[in-house]
């Protein structure tokens, strides 16, 4: 198109999306005006509307920018491009001149404005495009959202279904472990510790393949109300149970067994009873006892004093409920609770008074449980002990219980006999070759033997010998003569006594 000076306009190719910019015809008229009225060639400008003549290939921004903004632009153009007159002064050069540079200087100043709308219409394109964006990411995440939504709100019914249809189950077919029947080919300890978590045994059940998935055993556990009441100790449990019948199982009372400990039993002897029973080891037992804390026990020995075991004599003889597979601590604690309920407050005030310390009683206590045969020797006997103890010319206790305790040591023959060779052993607990109490207990003495030395009557005896006419009770005597004699009766048969 032509403007009314005669001039091309800039034209935008909407197939192509280049700009033609053709150099003004005024030019070239001018150009000829020249030679007409001044004979002279003009010499041609090489101008910034000549050199924006050439093709140039517009990016996308800008090619969204020409299109949005076309009529803006040439309006633009056309109020910045001024319309070049002939001079009125035909032949004058210098006005042609003039009119030449004011076109060029529109031409100039139609580009710059170009510029800055280019510039506008690209930040409100990238505006436009950064809207819809943030529209489509708003419209994304609400539909997450919803989807979400549908199915929380989808698993929730479906748990609550199958909640509703578990507790329905229960409730018609209730599980009793005396019920439940084991797979003998199956069946298998399973002990629980004192103190284990939901966690832990569902660890060791897993570990010992007797179920699958953890996740769901701790879930139907809190579920159920089963968290903290499983009990410690052995259960029997067997492949093919159901969870539901694995936890019922171990919140049942454990294994148990009663084991009952005779009066006069030897440490050794509580250690070999507890594993016949399977309440825990032997040597685990025995071992036990030299590193257990009995701070919290006043009865308790300060240390071993040369004794055997540190807690002899201090295992009460009863009988208890343990469970099997039980630790040598729980078993240990058992048996000191026990001697703690019999040697009430009043004991230790008792023996004071008689000038002996706790464990010189239980020593005492320990002789009498061996040598008394009836209970109404026992405290005569107990006060023999405890004058031999005070003597001051017969230290020697003599007592024949403390030679077999010697010999048992080393044999499992119940029934011993002392001999004369034996009597002569080289034993801290040998009694004939050493004065005073042993270096501890022999035997773990029952309630009516403490109590024997603890309210025994002083009396002035200092020997004794067993009658032979079968009703278990001893001839005292003061002095080695009248022992001698009574002695001698036994052997013959005679009882004077």
């Amino acid at each position: 198109m032509k403007d009314s000076g005669g001039n091309k306009r800039r034209t935008v190719n909407d197939d192509d999306f280049y700009v033609d910019d053709v150099k003004s015809s005024s030019s070239s008229r001018a150009s000829g005006s020249s030679k007409n009225t001044g004979g002279s060639k003009a010499k041609p400008k090489t101008s910034s509307a000549s050199s924006q003549g050439q093709k140039k290939e517009l990016s996308g921004v800008q090619k969204y920018s020409r299109k949005m903004h076309l009529k803006e632009s040439s309006s633009n153009k056309t109020s910045s491009k001024k319309t070049p007159t002939r001079s009125t002064t035909s032949g004058s050069g210098s006005g042609v001149t003039r009119n030449i540079s004011s076109n060029a200087a529109g031409t100039r100043s139609s580009g710059n404005a170009t510029n800055k709308n280019a510039k506008l219409a690209t930040e409100k394109y990238r505006t436009g495009r950064d809207r819809r964006k943030g529209r489509f990411s708003t419209h994304g995440r609400a539909a997450l959202i919803f989807v979400f939504i549908i199915l929380f709100i989808g698993v929730t019914v479906f748990a609550a279904m199958l909640s509703y249809t578990y507790l329905v189950d229960r409730y018609e077919n209730p599980v009793y472990a005396d019920e439940i029947d084991l797979d003998e080919e199956t069946t298998v300890k399973f002990h629980i510790d004192k103190g284990s978590t939901t966690k832990d045994i569902t660890a060791k059940l897993k570990e010992n393949g007797l179920i699958k998935n953890e996740f769901l055993f701790k879930l139907l556990s809190k579920f159920n109300g089963y968290d903290g009441e499983y009990k410690s100790g052995t259960h029997y449990l067997s492949g093919g149970l159901t969870y539901d019948e694995i936890m019922v199982l171990l919140c049942a009372d454990p294994e148990t067994v009663n084991v009952t400990f005779p009066e006069g039993f030897t440490t050794v002897q509580i250690a070999e009873r507890l594993e016949a029973n399977r309440v825990c080891g032997k040597e685990e037992f025995l071992r036990a006892l030299n590193n257990i804390d009995v701070s919290s026990y006043p009865f308790a020995p300060s240390d071993a004093g040369g004794r055997d075991y540190f807690l002899d004599g201090y295992l009460f003889p009863d009988t208890y409920k343990f469970e099997t597979d039980s630790t040598p601590d729980t078993v240990i604690y058992k048996l000191l609770n026990r001697f703690n309920e019999i040697f009430i407050p009043e004991y230790y005030a008792r023996t004071e008074k008689l000038g002996l310390t706790v464990d010189q009683l239980v020593i005492i206590a320990s002789f009498v449980e061996k040598e008394a045969k009836v209970a109404s020797d026992r405290p005569i006997i107990a006060s023999v002990y405890y004058n031999r103890l005070f003597s001051e010319d017969l230290k020697l206790m003599q007592c024949e219980s403390t030679i077999l305790y010697i010999k048992r040591r080393t044999s499992t023959d119940q029934i011993l006999r002392v001999t004369a060779e034996d009597l002569k052993t080289d034993d801290p607990y040998n009694t004939y070759l050493y004065e005073g109490l042993t270096p501890g207990p022999i035997c773990s003495p029952s309630e009516d033997s403490i109590k024997a030395v603890i309210q025994m009557n002083p009396t002035d005896y200092y020997y004794y010998v067993l009658k032979n006419d079968g009703s278990g009770t001893h001839i005292f005597s003061r002095t080695y003569e009248e022992h001698q004699k009574a002695v001698e009766e036994q052997r013959a048969g005679t009882n004077n006594g």
